[in-house]
């Protein structure tokens, strides 16, 4: 079977490593493709094992992929006259694999997606795929009851493909405490991914918020120690709501990132999302508070620890990355956090 995940822009190449390190010794795995924030594989294993994947924001089976699309509504026809002849017993097994129930009707809705200029509208591909369908007896629905058909055309390929995948694959239903200015936790999976996990990882988020990065690092591997803190005591309380009693050893302690009560050299490995610029400070503060804490994290972290830094002020964190001659800038990769453009930077202490 064909299947294909989406991820936050930016982690398409993490991504494609987690599958690889997860699925890619197998004989049933294969990389079939790699587009912007998709990432289509073979994969012949048990489709519910996808369903664990950290960075993926949903899973697809493929039913069709349609190459050499072209703006015409000759498009349309191609697309008809492939999904009429397709054969779905596989597919709708795969389906039942993960757990979706199906009727002797199959209920569905379509949801369609286009890029690019085109001589016919979503609504156009939509109103195909959906009419091939009920022609072969599935129950039309604009209800989220049924299955979730997606059509989509994108540069010169056609997608026709089947969600396996809730709606809260990305966000994780464990997390019980949530903020506004939360990270999703596939982005927090990423960076907690860069910092390269180890077993005897003594790990640090000095700024956690409701701890989405600890949470992550948690599940992700065996580790020595997790440490987490925050100056707000809310987020704090939120954390401790969404660990509960897992994941030990930990602490989470309340205290301000610019005067860290950690020993020096004791940290293996720091993952941060560090604050956004608020209206009321300018820009020399910022600078400032950026400044103050990289300094508390570079004395933290071991020689040879390793920093993996979120922020949507990159300019502010490099300059102030250049001043510490400590600390050697690696990876720099561009992401989508929550619709803005944020950088991760990944930094190890000499």
């Amino acid at each position: 079977m064909i299947y294909s995940i989406f991820v936050t822009a930016g982690l398409e190449n993490i991504a494609r490593q987690e599958i690889i390190a997860r699925f890619g010794d197998t004989e049933q795995f294969k990389i079939v493709m790699r587009k912007p924030q998709r990432i289509v594989f073979q994969y012949s294993g048990n489709p519910k094992d996808l369903l664990s994947l950290r960075t993926a924001e949903h899973l697809f089976v493929v039913i069709k992929h349609i190459p050499k699309m072209t703006r015409s509504r000759s498009s349309l026809t191609a697309i008809k006259s492939s999904l009429k002849r397709f054969n779905f017993t596989d597919t709708l097994a795969c389906c039942r694999q993960v757990g979706v129930s199906m009727r002797r009707r199959i209920p569905f809705r379509v949801i369609s997606r286009m890029s690019g200029f085109r001589n016919f509208q979503k609504r156009d591909l939509q109103q195909v795929v959906e009419r091939v369908l009920i022609d072969r007896g599935w129950q039309f629905t604009q209800s989220n009851s049924g299955l979730d058909v997606w059509a989509e055309v994108h540069g010169q390929d056609a997608y026709i493909s089947i969600k396996l995948s809730k709606s809260d694959m990305a966000q994780r239903s464990r997390k019980q405490a949530r903020r506004s200015e939360s990270i999703k936790p596939t982005l927090a999976y990423g960076m907690v991914w860069l910092s390269q996990l180890h077993p005897n990882d003594i790990f640090l988020d000095p700024m956690c918020g409701t701890g989405t990065i600890l949470l992550e690092r948690a599940l992700a591997a065996r580790y020595r120690y997790l440490i987490g803190g925050d100056i707000s005591k809310d987020a704090l309380q939120a954390t401790q709501k969404n660990f509960g009693r897992r994941h030990q050893p930990r602490q989470f302690f309340h205290w301000n990132a610019q005067s860290l009560p950690v020993q020096p050299n004791s940290i293996d490995k720091i993952v941060c999302y560090l604050p956004i610029l608020e209206n009321n400070i300018n820009s020399s503060q910022f600078a400032n508070l950026y400044k103050k804490c990289l300094l508390q994290f570079e004395e933290a972290l071991k020689p040879k620890g390793k920093m993996v830094l979120l922020t949507l002020q990159p300019a502010v964190l490099h300059k102030m990355l250049k001043q510490q001659q400590s600390l050697k800038i690696g990876q720099r990769i561009s992401v989508d956090v929550g619709g803005k453009k944020g950088k991760i930077f990944v930094i190890r202490k000499l």
